[in-house]
This record gives structure tokens, sequence and C-alpha cells, in this order.
């Protein structure tokens, strides 16, 4: 298929742009494309897969034998598949399933978006979860006096979630 700008290259973009509220569609070659102001930049390359591929090898090694004890699904089946069987699964496979996030994702943790109406108790989750495992890297490294500091703030967080959550089941009650 020709580019619909220039007429000549080959188009390898699919272009798509509302105009006072009608769609237009047009194939675009690359030079046309960064003309428009497309940006054409994979969201990553072929030696990062290949590089993160090498990698899930020698993670997923330790996880090879492991069979699931909630639904009897192998590693190799797994790997097989690409699908899970059941969410005891996420734990069985712990160090395979970091390698192929990190293959594919770049992380193992969520970095996207969160509705606003959930940020206040998604943060307290995560800085829970945080201090928890502060709190037992201080109890491993004998810090007790540290871990029982970060122990007691814990506590408060969980004392102040739940009074939170007390009101608005009251206000909840009220309406």
């Amino acid at each position: 298929m020709t580019c619909e700008m220039c007429k000549k290259a080959e188009a390898t973009v699919r272009y798509t742009e509302v105009v006072e509220k009608k769609v237009v569609k047009m194939n675009l070659c690359e030079e046309c494309a960064k003309k428009k102001g497309v940006s054409i930049q994979a969201p990553f390359t072929i030696a990062d897969l290949l590089s993160g591929l090498a990698d899930l090898g020698s993670r997923a090694r330790e996880d090879a034998g492991k069979v699931c004890d909630g639904c009897g699904l192998s590693f190799l089946d797994f790997r097989k598949s690409g699908r899970l069987g059941c969410d005891r699964c996420y734990t069985t496979f712990l160090n395979g399933l970091h390698g192929v996030l990190e293959a594919i994702h770049k992380s193992v943790t969520h970095a996207g978006k969160v509705p606003s109406r959930a940020r206040g108790e998604v943060d307290r989750l995560r800085l829970l979860g945080e201090l928890d495992a502060e709190m037992c890297a201080a109890v491993k490294n004998e810090e007790f006096e540290k871990a029982a500091a970060l122990r007691d703030r814990i506590q408060a967080l969980k004392r102040e979630a739940r009074a939170r959550s007390r009101k608005e089941r009251a206000r909840g009650a009220k309406a």
C-alpha cells in the first residue's frame, strides 16, 4: 500500500486524526508520518527482548520442576501456554514470573494510573507494604528497636484506616 500523502513510498504507519468531530484515517510512510508530528519509536527493541528472554531462562530454571498445589499446573505447562491456572500459581512460580514480567514490562510492580477516589487507599497500602518489608529487614538484622518503632507506626496507620472506614460507613448510613 502506498503512502496517501506523498503517493510514492510504502505506507507503514496507520494515522488517525479527529478534525471537527470527523475521523480521518490515513496510511503514511515514515517520513510523512514524521512531518505530521507522529513519533515512530518502538516501545522496546529486539535486543531488549532477546536479553530479557535470556535472563528469563536463568530465573525460570528455579521454577522448572515446580507444580502448583492449587491446580496442578507445572511451570513447563505455563511456559507453553502462557496462562496460569489459579491464584496460587503466582506464588508457586514467583521467580519465573518475575523474569517474565521484567522481560515484557521492564518492571514487576504496577506503575499505571489509579482512579482518584482510590489513590489514598492505594498509597496507604503501598506505604504499609514498604513499612512491613522494612520491619522484617530490621528484625532479620536484629535491629529490634527500629522494628518495634516500625511495628507501632504500622499499627497506628491501620487504626487510622479503621476509624476512617467507620466514619464513612456512618455517613453512608445517614444518607
